[in-house]
């Protein structure tokens, strides 16, 4: 079933050695898993702002701390990669809801990073806005209250036919509302029930819309395996080439 809410990608290997760039009509998409080895602990502790070092400390166990670790390391590493820096000399400034973009915009990398179950996906454009949502499909939570109080009605018909909720199209829809509110730089913080991310009939895999404030966006779904569900929304209505890396040696 999950095959048909998304599109399966063709994963590929990058090097560091032998990076490939990011094309202007391109949309690159990362899956890493979310550890690192000793002498990338020590490189990625490094890295870390003060801010960024006491949340790390105050992560609750040493598994929360390699991820959020890693997810910093990786995040950096492709940056640095994608504009030709070192690492250490990417500068990163904060939206007020917290939004990550490079402080030299004249760079022309967007980029958006969300993690799951010990799993980071990193996205990267040039010069439009991204945003990519990731969900593991054994997550156990109370997907009919969710979708009751964060669906529209189009969707809310999608995700549970018969009344009976369908925790796979349940999670589609959310990583599409996750993904889009990534992009805008809104995150939940937007009323997620009148923003209506289905249309019958439509692509399962891309969905292009335009919102309140006359912005075109374009909704890309796929399926990782048979455990994970992923979004990617990009701004305008092009269509992008994806290419999809899952190890960066």
């Amino acid at each position: 079933m999950i095959q048909k809410l998304g599109s399966q990608l063709h994963w590929q290997p990058n090097s560091l050695a032998d990076f490939q760039p990011l094309g202007i009509n391109e949309l690159h998409v990362w899956h890493l898993e979310l550890c690192l080895d000793e002498s990338q602990s020590a490189a990625a502790l490094k890295l870390l702002s003060d801010i960024q070092r006491d949340k790390y400390h105050r992560r609750s166990s040493p598994y929360l701390k390699q991820q959020y670790l890693a997810g910093r390391y990786y995040l950096l590493t492709l940056l640095g990669a994608y504009t030709n820096q070192a690492p250490e000399d990417v500068l990163l400034s904060y939206s007020r809801l917290n939004k990550p973009s490079l402080s030299d915009e004249s760079l022309g990398i967007e980029f958006n990073f969300t993690d799951t179950d010990g799993h980071g996906m990193f996205a990267f454009s040039q010069k439009r806005q991204v945003g990519v949502d990731i969900e593991c499909l054994d997550r156990d939570i109370n997907f009919s209250a969710i979708a009751k109080r964060r669906f529209t009605e189009q969707e809310l018909a999608f995700t549970m036919p018969g009344n009976q909720i369908d925790h796979q199209r349940c999670l589609a829809i959310w990583t599409r509302k996750e993904a889009y509110g990534k992009a805008t730089g809104q995150g939940i913080n937007f009323t997620m029930n009148r923003r209506n991310l289905y249309e019958e009939g439509a692509s399962s895999q891309t969905y292009r819309f335009t919102d309140d404030e006359d912005l075109a966006w374009t909704c890309r779904q796929f399926s990782i395996g048979k455990k994970y569900i992923a979004s990617v929304v990009h701004e305008g209505h092009e269509r992008l080439d994806i290419k999809a890396f899952d190890r960066l040696s």
